[in-house]
Parts: C-alpha cells; structure tokens; sequence
C-alpha cells in the first residue's frame, strides 16, 4: 500500500512540469513526448546497469504484453487525454480520467477472478465521488460535455484503469525496469507517429529539455517503478487505482501551496472521502 501511496504522490507533482514547460513555450505533444522518451532513457541506463544484456527480452508473450502496456496507458491514454481537455475542460476531463477504478475493477474480475462485495463497491462510489469534489470543488457550471470528448475521457478511465491489469501481467514474468523500458519505448514510438511533436525546438532549448528529463524521472520513471513493483505483491488488482487515487489529493495540495489556488470546503469534503476509500479498500479482505 505504501508503494502506491508513494506512486500516487509522485504522479500529482505531474502539474508543476507540465505548467513549468507549457510557460517554457513547449506544446502538449512536444511535453508528452518528453516525457516518455526522457523515462526511456532513464529506465535503459538503469536496466541495462542492473540486468545487462538480458533486457533484450526473447518470450514473445512477455514483450506483447510488455509493448501493449506502453501503447494502451501512456500512448493512447495521452492522445485522448490531450482530445478530453480540448474540447471539455481540465476538470471535465480529469473526472472522466477518475473513472479508472471500475474498468480495473471489472477487467479483474473478469480476468482474475476477484470479486466483488458490498464494501469493494462501496469504495469505489466513495473514490470516484472523493475525485469529483476534490478535482472540481462541486463547480460543474458552464461545462458542457461534447460528445466525443466524453468518449475519450471515459477512454482516458479505461487505458488508466488497464495500467494496473497489464502491468500485473507484464511483472508476472519480469523486473518492473524491463517493464518500464518497453512500454516506455512503444509510448515513444507510438506519439511520435500519431502526435508529431516538436522536437527540433526542444533540441534547440536547453531549459526545456532540462525540465522534460526531470518529468521523464520523477513522475515517470521513478513514480512507474514504484508502481510496477507494487503490484507484485498486491492481490487483489482492483484496489490497485484507489489507493493511488491520492494523486489527484496531491495536486490540489500542491497547487494551493505553490501556484496560490484556491481550495474550499467541498476540495476539502472530496479529499477526505478519497482518503477514507483508500482506508475502506485497504483493509478490505481479498476473496
């Protein structure tokens, strides 16, 4: 449970690098790819330092898997994301993202054969709820929901939900670091193609390129890890995304303290029931 804690918090200073290189002039897709080519390197340099050669993976399964986690929650989960906040908003956008619980919560079932009870339930109302006051502060005016952007934000909840899932499958046969440097590298990949980032301008910009390695490390490559390994020696998959769901308590936390944002009763209200569906999940008992 302290690993995803630890990850959740590290995924909520997520905010600060976005805002530092969108103010740096970087554009979204520029900030996307950074991100994940800059954990790619990280990831590379600390396997290969930790397995040499033998992160040259040759089971075919484990690199499908491996690959797909990489396309699913950080390839396409970035490319919807990025569709959400344009045509719905930030808070829209960031609520539908929170929906992630019940995708992970219905694959494990189906795939794991975890059950569902009164109080796993429970605690998913409670955390989605939780996520919804904390992101939006009870503040739902003017934000009308374009159809295909809810689709994407719902799509955004599913890829998310899907990290915790195969990356349960992907760590069953391999180190979290391997893990990370293929699904980093199909990431990488797959938004160059699709997203065409600006790269020659990030080249061109030292500070830019200083603060998406610092991205690509802390929210990424160590928050991922962190994350990875958790999830070997969790069993049941489902409480996995509400235990980490303090990172959108973490980012509220952070932008009152360092960007002067405002936080009212209701961020309050919604930050406490996050907090107790994390304790409610916790101590539930695995079937």
């Amino acid at each position: 449970m302290i690993q995803l804690f630890t990850a959740g918090i590290l995924w909520g200073t997520i905010g600060i690098f976005v805002k530092t290189l969108s103010s740096m002039g970087a554009d979204g897709s520029t900030i996307s790819f950074l991100r994940m080519f800059s954990a790619l390197a990280v990831t590379s340099v600390l396997a290969f330092c930790k397995h040499g050669r033998k992160i040259i993976l040759h089971d075919k399964y484990t690199i499908a898997v491996c690959l797909l986690l990489g396309l699913v929650s950080n390839g396409i989960f970035n490319i919807l994301y990025s569709y959400s906040i344009s045509t719905n908003g930030m808070g829209v956008a960031s609520v539908l993202m929170y929906t992630a619980p019940v995708f992970t919560a219905i694959a494990s079932a189906l795939m794991f054969g975890e059950k569902f009870s009164a109080v796993k339930i429970s605690a998913l109302a409670m955390n989605i709820l939780g996520c919804v006051l904390t992101v939006t502060g009870g503040n739902f005016s003017g934000s009308a929901v374009n159809f295909w952007g809810l689709l994407a934000g719902l799509g955004t909840g599913f890829c998310y939900g899907m990290a915790a899932v195969i990356g349960r499958l992907a760590g069953e046969k391999t180190d979290a670091l391997i893990t990370s440097v293929y699904s980093y590298l199909a990431a990488s990949v797959f938004l160059i193609v699709f997203m065409k980032p600006d790269i020659s301008s990030a080249l061109n910009s030292p500070g830019i390129l200083g603060v998406g390695f610092l991205y690509g490390l802390i929210p990424t490559s160590l928050a991922y890890l962190v994350y990875y390994n958790a999830l070997k020696m969790i069993d049941d998959t489902s409480k996995v995304p509400v235990i980490a769901s303090i990172e959108p308590v973490a980012a509220v936390m952070i932008g009152m303290t360092f960007y002067g944002e405002k936080i009212g009763i209701v961020n309050l209200i919604g930050i406490a029931v996050v907090l107790i569906s994390i304790i409610i999940m916790a101590k539930s008992k695995s079937k």
